[in-house]
């Protein structure tokens, strides 16, 4: 999977934190990638919280807890509090159709004027793709 975006910091969003803590194929290469300090990943704790509740609807909330928290204490993620980007994010907001989360990633990328990284482009992102990268500074990449 080692692409050339998957260099120096990257934001990550959700639906990436679900990969790496459902240790699917690509998750693992992502995380292989990451202790081999490829990229330095970082995400929002909202972020954080979005991937809990829906590894709990998956596994239940303890094995969702030990899963998710492998990714907080290695100490490999970069998490920023999600009132840092929260101003951004609402502004994302009002531009876009898309879900609050999804704004706070892209607002960290902003901020931070990093790109982010999406696991698959999802309807509301096909039509306004153009517009988001204009608005994020940077690019936006999916891993499908």
């Amino acid at each position: 999977m080692r692409r050339k975006y998957l260099e120096g910091d990257i934001v990550l969003d959700t639906s990436v934190l679900i990969e790496i803590a459902l240790a699917s194929d690509k998750g693992l290469e992502l995380v292989k990638l990451i202790i081999d300090e490829a990229f330095t990943p970082y995400t929002t704790s909202l972020n954080v919280i979005e991937a809990l509740y829906v590894m709990c609807r998956l596994f239940g909330i303890e094995d969702a807890e030990k899963r998710i928290d492998l990714i907080v204490k290695s100490g490999y993620f970069n998490i920023v509090s999600s009132d840092r980007v929260g101003r951004t994010a609402a502004q994302c907001k009002c531009l876009f159709p898309l879900s609050i989360v999804d704004c706070h990633t892209l607002a960290l990328a902003k901020e931070y004027n990093i790109p982010v990284l999406f696991y698959r482009v999802e309807k509301e992102f096909k039509s306004i793709l153009g517009k988001l990268k204009e608005w994020v500074g940077n690019e936006i990449f999916f891993v499908e």
